[in-house]
C-alpha cells in the first residue's frame, strides 16, 4: 500500500522531521514501512499490509494506527455527513434484494441524479498518482472519485449508470449455471459456480467486491449514478478472485472491509462527486440481510502480564486499547473489551496481550528474560514427551515413521470441507491417518518395494455435530492424537537360507507391534474380535482396555488390497493417541542379572472349544501359575474332527517355571501344574 504523506496529514500530523522516526515507529507497531519514495507529489511511505490486518489498506486506516502509537497526536475524524444527504426511507429508492445472505451482509445503493461526466479534479488525480503511481489511468470523475474514496477509507465502491438497470432494480444472488459478463476491463468472463453477482432483474452486472461490468459503466453520456457501497464475505471474494480476476476491490474485501464503512464511505463519495460533477442526491436504499455486531470478551490482566513477561500497568493498557478503538472496562481484574467491527483479528485475550506490548509498551521496550539458568535446559512439553515416547517404541520394533498430508481429498464421513482449499485433492480435512499410509504403500509396490512396515504419530481432526459442513466454521474442532502403521510382506529380509515367506508380515505380525507398544507403556489389554469396512471379516480385532476400545488391528479387506495393488495380507493398525497417554504408565528398564537356578518347562494340552477367546485362556493359565511363572507361550495347535470332535481344538501351552532362590523339587513343580489344569477345567477345559 502507497500512503501519500501529504494525504496522511489530511488526518494526522507527521511533520517533514518527524518522517522517518514516525516510519521506524509504525514499523515497530507492526504495520512496516519498507520504503519512503520521493514523487512529484511529495514523499509516499510504502508498507507492506498482513493478510489480517485489512483495516490498513487506507490513508484512514494508517492515521488511525499512528494516532494509537502517538498519544499527543489528534487523530481527525474521516468525514462529516453534509446536510441534505437523503435518508434510506424516502421515495423513489433503488429496490434490492438479497438472495445469497451467507455471502453478502449488507447492501447500499445512493442515486445521484444529474451530474456531468467529465475531466478528474487535478487535486484528485495527483493524490491518485501519488497512492497508485503508474497503475492509475483517469477515467472520469465519477469513476476516480470512488477510487480515492476507496484508498482514503478502505471501502471498495462501484458507480452504476442508473439508466442502464431496469426499474432501478437490485439482485445480489450466486451466477447461473453459464452465466457470462464482460468486465469494465474489456474481458469476457464465464462466472464459476459459486460467484456472487450483483444483478439486475434479469442479467450479472457486476461481480460483487472484484470488477463491474461493461454494459452498465458511467460513460460520456451518463447522467444519473447508481453507486454501490457493500459487505462481502472476504472468503467468497477470494474464491472468485483467485478464478476469474483480482483487482484493487478484491484486495481489500479478501482481508476484510469494516461493515460500519458501507454507509460512511457512500456518504464521503456521494459528497464529493455532488461537489466536483453536479447534480443532486435523490435517495438511499440500504438492505441489511445480516447485520455484524461487536464482539465483546474479558482479557485476564495476569494473562496479559504473563504472556508479556512484564508487570504492565493497568491503566496503561487500558489506554492503549482506548487509543485503538475498543471500549474497556474493568472487570474483577480483567479487561472487559467491546472489539470495533474493524479488528475482526482480535478473537482471543491472547490478542488483547499482543496489543498491549505493541501499543502500550512497544516491542523495543519489552525487556528481555533469561528463560533458563546455569545447570538446565529446556524439556519437551509432557505431550510432545508422550509422542517422542511412542515413536522410540515403534522404531525400536523396525518401522519407519512416515508423514502424510493433513489436506486430503475424501477424509470419510464427517470430515470438514475447507472453504478455500488450494486445490481439490487438499480440500478435506482428514479424520483417519491409515488413507495416507495406504497411498505409501501402494506407491512403494510400483517402485518394486515389497516389504513395507511405516507408522505414524499425528493428529486428525473432528468436527462436532454443530460444525456445518462445508462452510469451516461454528461448533467445535478438535485434533486428537492418533497412532496408526502398515505392514506388508515379510518381517525380515530375504537371506540365503532364510526366505521372507517364512516370517510374513500379517495379522499376528501386526498384533505382535501393537502389544509390544502397549507393553513399553505399561498397558495390558485384550482383543476382541471385530469387523471394519475396509479390513478382512475374520482378521480384524478391537483393541480393549478395562472395557474401553482404544484402537483396532486387521487385515485389509480384499477389495482395498486390490484397489491399490497391495501385497496380500497387508495389516493396518490404529490407536487412540489420546486413550494411551491417559492410561500409559511409567516404566523402567534395569539391568537384572541371569538366573542362578535352573528352569523347568513343561506343557499343557487342553482341548477347548473353538469359540473360546485365547486371551481368556492366556489370562487364566498366567494367573492360575503363580509366582512361579517365567514365561507362558503358545507351541502348538491341534484340529482334528475324527479326534477331537467337531469344533474343538487342542492348545499346547508350554510353561516355563523357575524360582529365584532355589532349584524347583518335582513336588513344587507337580503341584503347579495340578493348579493350572485345574483353573483351565473351570473355563471349560478338556481331556488335560
Amino acid at each position: 500500500m502507497r500512503i501519500p504523506l501529504s494525504w496522511l496529514n489530511d488526518y494526522i500530523p507527521v511533520p517533514d522531521d518527524e518522517q522517518e522516526s514516525v516510519a521506524d515507529a509504525l514499523t515497530m507497531a507492526g504495520l512496516e514501512v519498507e520504503e519512503t519514495l520521493q514523487t512529484p507529489f511529495g514523499d509516499v511511505w510504502y508498507t507492506k499490509i498482513t493478510p489480517n490486518r485489512g483495516d490498513w489498506a487506507s490513508v484512514y486506516g494508517t492515521a488511525r494506527e499512528l494516532a494509537a502509537i502517538y498519544p499527543n497526536k489528534k487523530l481527525k475524524p474521516p468525514f462529516a455527513k453534509p446536510e441534505g444527504v437523503a435518508s434510506p426511507s424516502e421515495p423513489g429508492e433503488v429496490k434490492i434484494r438479497i438472495d445469497d445472505s451467507a455471502n453478502c451482509h449488507r447492501f447500499r445503493a445512493t442515486v445521484i441524479a444529474g451530474v456531468k461526466i467529465g475531466p478528474t479534479p487535478q487535486w484528485i488525480q495527483d493524490r491518485l498518482t501519488a497512492a497508485l503511481g503508474d497503475r492509475y489511468r483517469m477515467i472520469n470523475n465519477v469513476a476516480d472519485i470512488t477510487n480515492y474514496v476507496m484508498l482514503e477509507l478502505g471501502q471498495p465502491l462501484h458507480a452504476f449508470d442508473l439508466d442502464t438497470i431496469p426499474n432501478g432494480e437490485i439482485v445480489v444472488r450466486q451466477a447461473l449455471p453459464g452465466e457470462k459478463l464482460v468486465t469494465l476491463d474489456g474481458t469476457e468472463h464465464e462466472l464459476p459456480l459459486g460467484t456472487l453477482c450483483i444483478c439486475d432483474n434479469e442479467r450479472a452486472i457486476s461481480i460483487a467486491g472484484i470488477m463491474g461490468g461493461k454494459d452498465t459503466e458511467i460513460t460520456a453520456g451518463t447522467t444519473n449514478v447508481l453507486l454501490e457501497t457493500a459487505h462481502f464475505d472476504p472468503f467468497c471474494v477470494r474464491r472468485t478472485a483467485k478464478k476469474v480476476v483480482r483487482s484493487e476491490a478484491s484486495y481489500r474485501f479478501e482481508r476484510y472491509v469494516d461493515p460500519n464503512l458501507v454507509a460512511l464511505a457512500g456518504d464521503r463519495a456521494a459528497q464529493l462527486i455532488v461537489e466536483h460533477c453536479g447534480g443532486e442526491l435523490v435517495g438511499v436504499s440500504e438492505a441489511i440481510a445480516q447485520p455484524i455486531p461487536k464482539r465483546r470478551f474479558l482479557a485476564r490482566l495476569d494473562r496479559v502480564r504473563a504472556l508479556l513477561g512484564v508487570d504492565v500497568d493497568r491503566d496503561a493498557a487500558i489506554a492503549a486499547l482506548t487509543r485503538l478503538g475498543l471500549e474497556v472496562e474493568q472487570s474483577a481484574g480483567a479487561l472487559d473489551c467491546l472489539i470495533p467491527t474493524w479488528r475482526p483479528d482480535l478473537t482471543i485475550e491472547d490478542d488483547i496481550a499482543e496489543e498491549v506490548g505493541r501499543i502500550a509498551l512497544g516491542y523495543a521496550h519489552i525487556p528481555e528474560k533469561i528463560a533458563w539458568q546455569i545447570g538446565q535446559r529446556g524439556q519437551d512439553s509432557p505431550r510432545a514427551a508422550f509422542i517422542m515416547r511412542l515413536k522410540n517404541a515403534l522404531v525400536a520394533q523396525g518401522l519407519q515413521e512416515v508423514i502424510t498430508h493433513s489436506l486430503v481429498a475424501d477424509g470419510g464421513p464427517g470430515a470438514l470441507l475447507l472453504r478455500n482449499p488450494m486445490a481439490p485433492e487438499y480440500s478435506q480435512l482428514r479424520t483417519s491417518l491409515v488413507p495416507g499410509h495406504i497411498a505409501i504403500a501402494q506407491r512403494a509396490v510400483r517402485e518394486g518395494i515389497r516389504d513395507i512396515a511405516i507408522f505414524e504419530v499425528a493428529s486428525v481432526y473432528i468436527g462436532s455435530p454443530q460444525v456445518p459442513s462445508g462452510c469451516g466454521g461454528g461448533g467445535d474442532l478438535t485434533e486428537p492424537l492418533r497412532v496408526s502403521g502398515l505392514v506388508a510382506g515379510s518381517g525380515n529380509p530375504n537371506l540365503w537360507a532364510i526366505k521372507g515367506e517364512s516370517y510374513p508380515a500379517d495379522f499376528y505380525f501386526a498384533k505382535g507391534i501393537v502389544e509390544s507398544l502397549l507393553a513399553t507403556l505399561g498397558i495390558t489389554a485384550e482383543y476382541v474380535t471385530d469387523t471394519s469396512p475396509f479390513t478382512h471379516p475374520y482378521r480384524t480385532a478391537s483393541v480393549l482396555v478395562n472395557g474401553q476400545n482404544i484402537g483396532m488391528v486387521g487385515e485389509c479387506s480384499t477389495a482395498v488390497v486390490e484397489a491399490n495393488d497391495l501385497p496380500k495380507r497387508t495389516c493396518v493398525f490404529g490407536l487412540d493417541g489420546e486413550a494411551l497417554a491417559a492410561l500409559a504408565q511409567e516404566t523402567k528398564v534395569g539391568f537384572s542379572a541371569l538366573p542362578e537356578f535352573a528352569s523347568a518347562t513343561r506343557d499343557v494340552a487342553p482341548v477347548f472349544s473353538r469359540d473360546m477367546p485365547f486371551d481368556k485362556i492366556e489370562q487364566v493359565a498366567r494367573q492360575s501359575a503363580g509366582s512361579l511363572l517365567e514365561s507362558l507361550r503358545l507351541a502348538d495347535v491341534f484340529e482334528d474332527a475324527s479326534k477331537l470332535g467337531e469344533g474343538k481344538r487342542s492348545l499346547t501351552l508350554r510353561f516355563t517355571l523357575r524360582a529365584p532362590d532355589r532349584t524347583l523339587t518335582g513336588e513344587e513343580i507337580d503341584a503347579t501344574l495340578i493348579g493350572i489344569r485345574k483353573a483351565l477345567t473351570g473355563i471349560g477345559a478338556e481331556r488335560l
